[in-house]
C-alpha cells in the first residue's frame, strides 16, 4: 500500500525561500496556499508586498496577475501601533500595497530553485522564456538529444525567434525549509538490546 501523498508533493512550491534579485538584494519569502482555492498561492516577503499567483501548469508554474498587493505584515502592525498610540486620530491612514504588473512564478523541483519575474507578461506558450537561465538549460538539453543524420542537419540554422526582452524584477533562489516527509525519511539509530 503506497504512502499517502503529502501537500508538499502535490504543491512543491509551498514553503520558505531565500531569493535575490539581479542587484543582489536578498529577501526571505514564504509561499502559502489559499484556504479557499487550491489553484491560488500567496507570496509574501518581497518588497512589493503580499500578492497572489494562479496555477497554470501543475505542479509548479504560476501566473502572477496584475494586482494591487497587500501590505507587508510589519507595515500593518506599525500602523496599528500608531493608531493605538494616538486615539484621537481617525483611521484614515490605510496601508495598502503597490500595484504590480503581470508576471511568472516557476519552481524547478529537481534544482530546488524558485524563479519569480514581476513585470513581464505571462507567456502561455513558453512560460520559462522570461528566465534565460532556465531556457539555456532547456535548449542545451534539447540539442544534446537531437541526432544528426545528414550534412544539412549539421549546419547551424539561423534562429528566427526573437529573444524576449526581460523587464521588471526577477528573483531567483532556493527552498530553505525541509519537507516533513524528507525529515522523516532519515533513519533513526536502532535501540541497542542489552
Amino acid at each position: 500500500m503506497p504512502d499517502s501523498i503529502t501537500e508538499n508533493e502535490i504543491f512543491p512550491v509551498l514553503g520558505m525561500f531565500d531569493v535575490t534579485d539581479k542587484k543582489g538584494t536578498a529577501s526571505h519569502l514564504t509561499i502559502t496556499r489559499d484556504g479557499e482555492n487550491k489553484g491560488i498561492i500567496w507570496v509574501s516577503g518581497l518588497p512589493q508586498g503580499k500578492f497572489k499567483a494562479l496555477i497554470k501548469d501543475a505542479p509548479a508554474i504560476y501566473k502572477i496577475p496584475a494586482q494591487k498587493t497587500q501590505a507587508n505584515d510589519d507595515a500593518m502592525e506599525a500602523v496599528e501601533d500608531d493608531a493605538d498610540a494616538s486615539a484621537t486620530k481617525t483611521k484614515s491612514k490605510v496601508v495598502s500595497g503597490r500595484s504590480i504588473q503581470e508576471g511568472t512564478l516557476i519552481f524547478d523541483k529537481e534544482a530546488n530553485t524558485l524563479y519569480v519575474n514581476i513585470g513581464n507578461k505571462y507567456n502561455e506558450d513558453q512560460p520559462t522564456a522570461v528566465f534565460p537561465e532556465m531556457t539555456v538549460a532547456e535548449d542545451s538539453a534539447a540539442m544534446a538529444t537531437v541526432e544528426m543524420t545528414d550534412d544539412a542537419a549539421k549546419k547551424p540554422k539561423k534562429s528566427t525567434t526573437k529573444k524576449p526582452v526581460i523587464k521588471g524584477i526577477t528573483y531567483t533562489g532556493t527552498k530553505t525549509d525541509v519537507p516533513a516527509a524528507a525529515a522523516e525519511a532519515v533513519p533513526e539509530a536502532a535501540p541497542s538490546q542489552n
